[in-house]
């Protein structure tokens, strides 16, 4: 049976392409380890101006979390804060994908990350003179969720331009792993920085890496698509038509239609995304509700709550390792299985702890399957993606994996408020179990990939 992978590289589609494309790559030198890729000065730069991005967008997070429950003292807002957040990433991230087939992919990055500054910014001045209102934080919450919607699509469409095709699994890993390492330094940077300076310190930080972000990406240099990808992509589907001959929706039709067209040569990718929103809406229970958790399992304190998301954030680093290391795609299918039941495991024995001590170890192993997990599938879509589409089939995973997190928070917040936290990560844990037992009895191509 064909796999996800034999159509990657347009093996089921054109013999002849396929050994033009085979040749293409002998003739490159072996793909490097894991960290060899970094020797990419332009990647290198850009990984490097990220994760302090991601760092400052954490340490905001968590202070903005923590202020809104300890305001609200409600599980539905903390849910409501992340829909709002998510859900502009859910709605329009499939546009976002258009605009960076379209136009020029660094330009759209550094417009949207415009915006999410200004959000960032008048959040700042919010808490400086002594204004911060939960709906003003719901509302800024939401516009930095717009400006993600595009600036995420045109960040991972432009990863691939730094690297040679043979090196993008790499380069996927890695960028992984540094969206791992924020997840942890950040919390942990916002416990020590909200003790002692409050949450405007922790806005102001997020404002100023925003701005290292975008002066690295303006200068960073671009490959030029191959044009082996371009050839073998115009056998297989039909050309854009210009969009002055077109109305609006004419346009979206036929974006659609030749992104339906390429997904159909590529067995499994579809169980891809449905693998990703489920581990999303349920796994990602755990960020959303833990201040929370916290407060009502073990009348914790702030410190507290800073520290188990930065052991979390650890679990992270350590799954997006695991992935690191398995740069090659053969067998990725699989391990995406073994890693979905291996999150609701992790999720159920979480709920279960009686104390923060025996949270703390089942948070890391929480963390850890659940990002080893989104990495992987992470790297089964990205893998021999064609430039011509790329921006489109990533926004189509971007809006699973958001928009799981999207509904699944506000879900999980919903539940939470009238249940409790200890029996909503349970539930969530079973049903991500349930999703993985489905994926084997189904006979899934990612069994057999």
């Amino acid at each position: 049976m064909r796999n996800i992978h034999d159509t990657t590289n347009f093996r089921a589609l054109d013999p002849e392409l396929m050994q033009d494309l085979l040749r293409a790559q002998e003739q490159d030198t072996p793909a490097p380890g894991s960290w060899q890729v970094l020797r990419h000065r332009a990647l290198a730069w850009l990984l490097g101006a990220a994760l302090l991005s991601n760092v400052g967008t954490w340490m905001q997070n968590t202070a903005q979390a923590w202020f809104i429950y300890e305001t609200t003292r409600s599980a539905w807002y903390l849910g409501l804060n992340a829909f709002l957040m998510l859900s502009p990433l859910f709605l329009l991230t499939f546009p976002g994908g258009m605009v960076v087939d379209r136009f020029e992919r660094r330009r759209v990055f550094l417009l949207a990350s415009l915006l999410q500054i200004l959000c960032t910014a008048w959040g700042t001045l919010l808490f400086v003179t002594g204004q911060p209102k939960v709906w003003w934080l719901l509302a800024l919450s939401f516009g930095t969720g717009i400006g993600q919607a595009f600036a995420n699509v045109a960040y991972v469409s432009l990863l691939p331009r730094l690297v040679p095709t043979r090196e993008v699994p790499q380069a996927t890993a890695l960028n992984s792993l540094q969206l791992s390492v924020a997840r942890m330094v950040g919390p942990l940077a916002a416990g020590g920085v909200l003790l002692m300076l409050g949450p405007a310190a922790c806005y102001a930080a997020n404002c100023l890496s925003f701005v290292l972000l975008l002066v690295v990406a303006g200068r960073v240099p671009e490959h030029p698509p191959e044009a082996l990808a371009m050839d073998a992509f115009a056998r297989i589907t039909r050309p854009l038509r210009p969009l002055a001959e077109l109305s609006l929706w004419q346009a979206l039709a036929q974006e659609a239609r030749q992104v339906r067209h390429y997904l159909k040569r590529r067995p499994g990718l579809v169980e891809v995304y449905v693998l990703c929103f489920v581990a999303t809406f349920f796994g990602g229970c755990v960020p959303v509700l833990l201040p929370s958790h916290v407060r009502e399992a073990w009348n914790g304190p702030a410190w507290l709550y800073t520290v188990l998301l930065g052991l979390y954030g650890l679990g992270t680093v350590l799954g997006s390792l695991y992935i690191a290391q398995r740069p090659k795609p053969v067998g990725g299918g699989r391990r995406a299985l073994f890693l979905t039941g291996a999150t609701g495991t992790a999720l159920c024995i979480f709920a279960l702890m009686p104390s923060p001590h025996t949270g703390a170890l089942a948070i890391v192993a929480t963390g850890g399957t659940l990002i080893a997990l989104l990495s992987q599938l992470t790297a089964l879509v990205q893998f021999g993606l064609v430039d011509e589409v790329r921006g489109r089939v990533m926004s189509l995973f971007l809006v699973t994996f958001q928009g799981g997190y999207a509904l699944g928070g506000l879900a999980a917040g919903a539940i939470a408020s009238r249940l409790s936290t200890t029996i909503t990560i349970l539930a969530c844990g079973a049903a991500v179990g349930v999703a993985a037992l489905g994926g084997w009895w189904l006979d899934s191509h990612l069994g057999k990939t």
